[in-house]
């Protein structure tokens, strides 16, 4: 199994784009393009894995979208804990 925390290098740990997607119950190309737009607080871009990793405290800045389907389902949180395992 692949370690889904990322260490920093200054002592923070980070969720990958997939364990935070599955979380925030977003899919991981939608968590993707919110980290490239800025729209998650604590998102950084790995220089040479050119990977996306968030970093606690996450936090939507933006409303995330509704499902198309389902009308009844309540709007998530957009406050996110991030927990360190």
């Amino acid at each position: 199994m692949a370690n889904l925390l990322h260490e920093d290098g200054l002592g923070g740990k980070g969720l990958s784009v997939n364990s935070f997607a599955e979380r925030s119950g977003m899919s991981t190309m939608y968590v993707r393009k919110l980290c490239r737009d800025g729209k998650i607080f604590g998102a950084r871009l790995h220089t040479k894995t050119r990977q996306w990793w968030i970093y606690p405290p996450a936090k939507l800045l933006c409303e995330p979208r509704k499902s198309r389907g389902n009308t009844s389902t309540p709007m998530r949180s957009t406050s996110l804990d991030v927990k360190q395992a």
